[in-house]
């Protein structure tokens, strides 16, 4: 089953920068820059969430940063960002933290 769940992570987040779910809440994934992030950090990132996603997760309390990471965030230079207005130009998105 993980390796669904690393597939469709995968697939769905180099492809489009979001998941169902992260469409319904208005997320993207993006590199630190902004930017929509290469296929090697989006599978470092995937790769944490569906195998290590526990140890991802309490590491990356232990070990957070100003922009909230979990560890294969950081490793794949991947954030997850809240579009304020889904419709706005989508290169156009910066980093802001609530």
């Amino acid at each position: 089953m993980c390796i669904v769940f690393f597939a469709y992570w995968t697939i769905l987040e180099y492809s489009y920068g979001q998941t169902i779910g992260k469409k319904i809440l208005n997320l993207k994934v993006t590199n630190i820059y902004g930017k929509s992030p290469d296929l090697k950090g989006i599978i470092i990132s995937s790769f944490g969430k569906a195998f290590l996603l526990p140890i991802d997760v309490l590491l990356g309390w232990i070990f957070t940063n100003d922009k909230r990471q979990r560890i294969f965030s950081k490793l794949g230079d991947t954030l997850i960002i809240k579009i304020k207005n889904p419709e706005e130009n989508k290169e156009n998105i910066k980093y802001k933290r609530d």
